[in-house]
C-alpha cells in the first residue's frame, strides 16, 4: 500500500502518534500517543495555573514538533527503501 506524505502529516498534526501508526509503526505511534497524553495531564495537574500556560506549550509543543519531524524522517526512510526495491530486513543484512 502506498503511503502519502500529506496524509501522514495531517494525521500527525491532528494528534501525535497517528502518523506513525499510519506508516505502520504501531508500537512507536501508541507510545507517542500515550506520552503526549501524559505530558498534557501532568502539566494540568502538576503545574500551577498561570505558569501552565507557558510550560504546557513549551513541553507539549516541543514534543509535538519532534514527533512531526520524526514521522517525516520515517516516511522518507520508507520511501528510500521502497525506491531501491529492498526491504528493511535486506538492508539490515548489509
Amino acid at each position: 500500500m502506498v503511503k502519502r506524505l500529506t496524509i501522514t502529516i495531517i494525521l500527525a498534526v491532528i494528534f501525535a502518534g497517528l502518523g506513525h501508526i499510519y506508516l505502520g509503526y504501531k508500537k512507536r505511534g501508541i507510545i507517542i500517543l500515550v506520552v503526549r497524553v501524559v505530558i498534557w495531564v501532568a502539566v494540568i495537574w502538576l503545574v500551577p495555573f498561570p505558569i501552565d500556560w507557558a510550560v504546557g506549550p513549551i513541553i507539549g509543543g516541543g514534543f509535538w514538533i519532534w514527533q512531526l519531524i520524526d514521522v517525516v524522517r520515517l516516511f522518507n526512510k520508507n520511501k528510500t527503501i521502497n525506491m531501491h526495491g529492498q526491504t528493511q530486513v535486506e538492508l539490515k543484512k548489509d
